[in-house]
């Protein structure tokens, strides 16, 4: 009996452990997707801001191409009545680092218009053909965000305008929306603009991200890992179905080992009873209906006994005249 029930204590041990390992880690699968999930939403939500102030610069200098002053001193090509126009419209783009008027027949070297770089040239001369997207660029001591406009008059392009912003907003967009879980990374190409935490493996091109609506930039993200910590609740809740099932267990072995060791008492003192002929119905009381049913038995196969010494015995009595009917219901020889 203790072996059977040491395989029992032993199968409800492990069946628990293996329910509350496997809740355990269904549980960490959902939460590692929720995580992913709101890294998702940050880099969205960064993406969006960023597009956002991008969105309201070049609202304002499509209004600004498309001011009289600003036609009529592209259209008279006078180069002080453009310095003298951008200068006013600085005015009204707050943050503005520098705005320039550019005239489709600009010099290849020509930087008159000062702190202008020949990739900012190079900008203008693309936008005369078709729209740029925003770029960061210049050197580290003067590098910008340089963003272009056509400026058309009667459906032709008479010049374009240029606007220089200091960048560092950039950063500051991706540090307000950022995540002390998650790192960001606002990409040009393999260039990083602004970033917030540390994040392994920025130049990896299949690292996740989000686009940056109307730029070619990407807000790459990842999640970071995070320390393993032990959960004691989880854990509690896993040992302490353990503890309470060994403990039933353990209370039920003694319980029963003390039915039987009573039952057994009691049987072998009827059998002691029964071959002595000093039997007494009544006094032999069992708690298990299999040890009543033992001792029913038993008692049938004394009276074959002695009814087979008493008569006439013409022959050796068979085994058949010990008749005796054991009920499946009542008695379970495979326990025993």
């Amino acid at each position: 009996m203790v072996k059977l029930f040491s395989w029992l204590a032993g199968f409800v041990v492990v069946l628990i452990l293996f329910t509350g390992v496997g809740i355990t880690l269904l549980t960490s699968a959902d939460v590692s997707n929720a995580q992913q999930e709101a890294a998702v939403a940050i880099a969205k939500g960064t993406a969006l801001a960023v597009s956002g102030n991008i969105d309201q610069i070049n609202r304002t200098l499509d209004k600004m191409v498309q001011d009289p002053d600003v036609l009529i001193a592209v259209a008279g090509g006078n180069p002080a009545a453009l310095n003298t126009t951008a200068k006013l419209l600085e005015k009204y783009l707050p943050g503005v680092k520098k705005i320039s008027l550019f005239l489709p027949e600009i010099a290849e070297l020509d930087l008159s218009p000062g702190q202008i770089g020949f990739a900012d040239l190079d900008m203008v001369r693309e936008t005369l053909v078709k729209e740029q997207s925003p770029s960061v660029q210049g050197d580290k001591a003067d590098r910008h965000l340089a963003i272009t406009r056509k400026i058309t008059l009667n459906g032709k392009t008479i010049g374009v305008i240029l606007a220089a912003f200091p960048y560092e907003f950039l950063n500051k967009i991706v540090l307000a929306t950022a995540n002390q879980d998650v790192s960001l990374a606002l990409k040009q190409g393999t260039v990083i603009l602004a970033s917030s935490g540390a994040m392994k493996d920025v130049d990896d091109s299949s690292s996740q991200g989000v686009n940056v609506a109307n730029t070619d930039w990407l807000i790459q993200y990842q999640q970071l890992e995070q320390d393993i910590d032990i959960d004691f609740t989880v854990v509690a809740c896993i040992l302490l179905p353990v503890f309470f099932a060994l403990l039933a267990c353990f209370s039920s072995f003694r319980y029963m080992s003390n039915l039987l060791s009573g039952d057994l008492q009691n049987l072998m003192k009827a059998f002691k009873d029964l071959m002595t002929n000093t039997l007494q119905g009544g006094n032999y009381p069992f708690k298990l209906n299999e040890m009543s049913a033992l001792f029913s038995n038993l008692m049938q196969f004394k009276r074959v006994l002695d009814n087979g010494d008493t008569a006439e015995r013409p022959q050796k009595p068979q085994a058949d005249d010990f008749n005796l009917t054991i009920s499946d219901d009542d008695f379970d020889l495979d326990m025993f």
